[in-house]
């Protein structure tokens, strides 16, 4: 079978890995310049990810993770939750006699180390700067701005939210905009970071912070568009001083960015032309527990394992049934999460405090918590 992939980011690149395991020729068409075309830089880049241990686990199985750079990536063995009224609940992977419950690594580190063992494999070619100019569905062929029509079997879209794959399919999206931004910093501490993530709730939005390094630190700031749009750096550090230094003391912002938060999913995962959607182009989540790319790479495992087991269609059929479902809960879980935890009204509050109460005393149930946030669950 001839796999045509369009996007080589985290979820595009891993499917060709794993696609080409399974021994089918792999087409990766990337429109921007290949991870591969100039060195790493010596900063950390924004986009980071937290990646649960049973992904990490399936990255190694691959082969991977050992070309990730040890330099940008950090294990994590706790994470902690904060209410708007101080209620504080901790999880550790101690009490699930784990060593970690997952990484914090940087995309375009293992973006980069998927395209190196991808440039390894005779069935794989990357194409990048590479637009698709014309979507012959019907034919399962695709030309290219590189001047090739290029023939398929089946037509991945791992090319984010606003997915060409989709739109040339007739797949229709649902969505709409939280009101809000997030702004990501990467910041250089004076003292020590503990790889321990955590994330306090308060009225006008959550803020958190992901260890990337002994003193290096992703801090997370969610709030209202207007309060971060258009900010110049010394209104980003001020505010974001005033946020962290009480937990971090003090530091330096590197570099920082917003972007606004968006709920949307595709309304069908696949066509019957040969068509499927993964990622972010089947479902753009809200960033708060940082699930999306944790969701991106068991869409991959679910299609792989589907198309090595039974018919095409089938396996089309398959996927979309169990991973909509999956997905959806996902989606639904962290939109409870966004309103409860930030209600100004005391029923919610109310229900959020019984529930973390619960989840406190009883072990089991607090253990299984800790197995799902590694997604063994």
């Amino acid at each position: 079978m001839h796999v045509a992939i369009v996007g080589g980011g985290l979820v595009g690149a891993a499917a060709a890995v794993a696609a080409q395991q399974l021994g089918w020729q792999v087409t990766l068409l990337e429109r921007g310049p290949s991870p591969l075309a100039a060195a790493p830089s010596a900063l950390w880049d924004l986009r980071i990810s937290s990646v649960h241990q049973r992904n990490v686990n399936w990255l190694q199985e691959l082969g991977v993770w050992p070309l990730v750079a040890p330099s940008r990536y950090l294990p994590y063995d706790a994470l902690s939750v904060t209410t708007r009224d101080r209620q504080q609940l901790d999880f550790t992977a101690a009490e699930v006699n784990e060593a970690q419950l997952g990484v914090m690594v940087e995309n375009n580190a293992l973006v980069r180390a998927c395209w190196e063992f991808l440039a390894r494999q005779s069935k794989v070619r990357c194409l990048a700067n590479c637009e698709i100019s014309r979507f012959e569905l019907a034919q399962k062929r695709l030309i290219h701005n590189q001047g090739e029509a290029l023939q398929y079997d089946l037509l991945l879209g791992a090319d984010g939210v606003n997915s060409v794959v989709a739109k040339a399919a007739g797949i229709g999206v649902r969505g709409w905009d939280y009101g809000m931004r997030c702004l990501l910093a990467v910041a250089e501490t004076e003292h020590a970071v503990a790889p321990r993530t955590w994330e306090i709730f308060r009225p006008q939005g959550p803020y958190a912070l992901l260890p990337l390094q002994e003193n290096l630190a992703c801090l997370i700031d969610y709030r209202a568009e207007q309060d971060w749009r258009g900010k110049d750096e010394l209104h980003v550090t001020a505010a974001l001083e005033e946020t962290f230094t009480p937990h971090i003391g003090a530091f330096t912002l590197q570099n920082f960015a917003s972007f606004p938060l968006r709920r949307q999913r595709a309304l069908r995962y696949y066509d019957a032309r040969g068509v499927v959607l993964l990622g972010d182009a089947a479902h753009g989540i809200h960033p708060l527990a940082g699930q999306g790319v944790n969701l991106g790479f068991v869409d991959v495992q679910a299609l792989m394992q589907a198309l090595s087991t039974m018919p095409l269609e089938r396996a089309l059929a398959r996927y979309e049934q169990q991973q909509m479902r999956v997905n959806q809960r996902m989606m639904r879980a962290m939109d409870a999460i966004h309103v409860g935890f930030r209600s100004q009204h005391l029923l919610p509050r109310f229900a959020v405090a019984g529930g973390l109460a619960a989840v406190s005393l009883v072990k089991p149930l607090k253990r299984h918590i800790i197995r799902a946030a590694m997604g063994w669950e």
